[in-house]
């Protein structure tokens, strides 16, 4: 949602990953573990820098990081104001302050000053780069996919729980874990934002079993570790949806999906009532009651339904 043009706009960008454009409405914490924008980088602090908007102009300030963080190459000190055309670089990540009105940064919008009530998720921030995405003219049809969204459910909490080095440790295994079954039920990853997963698989069954196999697999691992048990929760829908040269998927298919995963609660896969209609003649699969829900940005109440995998 755009707030005015006069809001201040910018463009974070990560190795190995797609740049974010976002619109700065409110004072956000941008870190490796935070309320706010939540980033991958191995190189920024828990809580990096905050970024607080003040009409058209924005205020970096730094947090006491532990490797600092420049502007144009200069450390900052406390607080720093930029401009458009400045970058500023924590890590491996870079911050650019942008000139909207150019027009030359129109590839994503999205509104990172969520309600006050709401926390940014991990689904949330994978979300942000497709959400009002513009594809380019490179862009094709990729035809039909189904397309899966999931992340662990109350991260941020369990990472403050857990400290630095446990948490760092459950990640590695549900990341290898979520990896693992993608890869072998033929899907590809799309899209990784700490514990935000954003997947593709060529059939609503491939996509089902690949994530029945996660939760079984992380319950299987809670059972020997119960300290250490997280929740998952997954979001899957179908749909014809459009791909950029980079891989990159868009639509309204993917936001669907996405919105899925937002609904559901942790160790529960969610599904679109066409992904229950394309997998339920076989008969292997059972599905919960319906349940009808709104989502966010999408007009109208939706049916979803529960994938019964315990047993």
């Amino acid at each position: 949602m755009v707030r005015g043009m006069g809001t201040p706009w910018v463009v974070v960008r990560q190795p190995g990953r797609t740049a974010l454009h976002l619109v700065v409405c409110e004072a956000v914490v941008v870190g490796r573990d935070c309320e706010g924008l939540l980033l991958t980088d191995p190189e920024i602090s828990r809580r990096h820098v905050q970024l607080e908007p003040a009409g058209s102009e924005l205020t970096l300030t730094d947090l006491g990081s532990t490797n600092g963080t420049t502007v144009d190459g200069r450390r900052v000190c406390g607080s720093v104001r930029l401009v458009p055309g400045q970058v500023a670089r924590l890590g491996g990540t870079t911050i650019e302050r942008v000139d909207i009105d150019s027009g030359r940064h129109s590839a994503v919008v999205t509104d990172i000053a969520l309600d006050r009530e709401l926390r940014a998720t991990s689904i949330d921030l994978v979300a942000a780069a497709v959400v009002e995405e513009r594809p380019t003219l490179e862009a094709d049809d990729a035809g039909t996919l189904t397309i899966v969204f999931c992340d662990i459910e109350d991260s941020t909490r369990r990472a403050v729980e857990f400290g630095d080095t446990r948490w760092m440790e459950v990640l590695e295994v549900h990341n290898a874990i979520v990896r693992r079954q993608t890869i072998r039920h033929r899907g590809t990853e799309i899209k990784a934002q700490g514990d935000g997963f954003m997947l593709s698989f060529p059939s609503a069954r491939s996509a089902l079993e690949a994530m029945i196999a996660v939760q079984r697999a992380l319950a299987a691992w809670a059972g020997s570790r119960p300290a250490d048990a997280v929740r998952v929760r997954v979001g899957v829908h179908t749909g014809e949806v459009i791909r950029r040269e980079d891989g990159d998927l868009f639509g309204r298919h993917v936001i669907l999906a996405a919105r899925i995963a937002g609904a559901a609660y942790g160790g529960e896969i969610l599904v679109s009532s066409l992904v229950r209609e394309l997998v339920e003649p076989r008969g292997v699969l059972h599905f919960g009651e319906p349940r009808t829900i709104a989502l966010k940005g999408l007009d109208g109440p939706h049916v979803v339904h529960r994938v019964e995998w315990a047993s």
